[in-house]
């Protein structure tokens, strides 16, 4: 078999992309109209847990058909170091720093569009308001392992090669693509670059996943808090406020800490890439040769449209009942 060059490898990334979303779409036309028609009987049979579960069946066929579709381009192998737990600890501070930033800076741009956001929220935040603590610990854990297997273990196995700073930044922008909408993506775009890293140099996603998990902990955790200080008994408010001011200076210890860490790494220029491989490419190839080809250029267009028929609630027919489902 002829020996694919880098351009093909990434327009079969591309297309893995393409169809893992129209298996997104196509699980979501299948099960989300009937789990939103059910869900008070699915809630009160199986709990709220099982909704939250159903809800990432379209994540599953995303997983399953864009690993099928990546397979035709062979995985690499490199060196791998051991990152000390203090190092871990320090990515994962300045990645809580980096990604809460543009996170606001999302938000504030978000809510200022025609759209103003509102077909941008998460659907299943829906049942993590519910504020029960099966409905916020399954997203935080299954959406990490679905997520890190897709862009860091199963991409990144195939296109690290092609030098790590590469390799890092077009995953982390399919990662933050893959969310489907400005706020996310700036979030999740920095959290791509950081663990991208980690897998990097470790090549072990259950850390990348274990740092996912723990990201998403922290920002769902307050959702466990709100409803105990909004309601219930005074005793329970009390405690309730207490947990939220403990958590309050958690957050603003990690921001802190996360802040002094970037400066000082940013000063001693000590993140280090690994670009040395023979099959990298050049600096000046990389446009035309990761971005500029037919499998990333459609799932980029894909993606953009996502994104902005939510800020200005753009309408293109034929993409509207495709991801609807309807024939209006």
């Amino acid at each position: 078999m002829k020996e694919r060059t880098p351009k093909q490898v990434f327009s079969i990334i591309g297309f893995a992309l393409v169809a893992g979303t129209l298996a997104e779409i196509l699980g979501s036309l299948l099960v989300l109209p009937r789990l939103l028609a059910n869900m008070q009987s699915l809630a009160s049979s199986f709990g709220p847990s099982a909704i939250v579960l159903l809800m990432y069946v379209p994540n599953f066929c995303f997983l399953l058909v864009f690993w099928l579709v990546a397979r035709l381009v062979p995985k690499n192998t490199w060196s791998k170091e051991n990152l000390s737990f203090r190092s871990l600890l320090g990515i994962f501070l300045m990645m809580y720093f980096v990604a809460s930033l543009l996170n606001g800076a999302g938000l504030l741009f978000t809510r200022n569009t025609p759209g103003g956001g509102e077909e941008q929220l998460n659907l299943i935040g829906s049942v993590v308001n519910t504020g029960t603590l099966m409905g916020i610990l399954v997203p935080v854990v299954i959406g990490p392992i679905v997520e890190e297997l897709i862009f860091r273990k199963i991409m990144l196995d195939r296109i690290r090669c092609y030098g790590e700073t590469t390799a890092i930044i077009f995953s982390a922008i399919c990662f933050g693509l893959f969310h489907g909408n400005l706020v996310q993506f700036l979030y999740a775009f920095a959290v791509g670059v950081f663990l991208g890293y980690v897998y990097c140099k470790t090549g072990k996603v259950i850390l990348t996943m274990l740092m996912h998990m723990l990201l998403n902990g922290f920002s769902s955790g307050i959702m466990l808090i709100i409803p105990m200080v909004s309601g219930g008994e005074e005793g329970g408010k009390g405690v309730a406020v207490v947990g939220m001011l403990l958590f309050a200076v958690a957050v603003l210890v990690m921001m802190i800490s996360g802040l002094v860490l970037l400066i000082r790494h940013l000063k001693k220029k000590d993140i280090h890439l690994d670009n040395s491989m023979p099959t990298c490419i050049p600096r000046e190839d990389v446009v035309k040769t990761v971005y500029l080809n037919p499998g990333v250029i459609l799932f980029f267009l894909l993606s953009i449209y996502t994104i902005l028929s939510g800020m200005f609630n753009i309408r293109i027919p034929f993409l509207d009942r495709l991801y609807t489902g309807t024939g209006e």
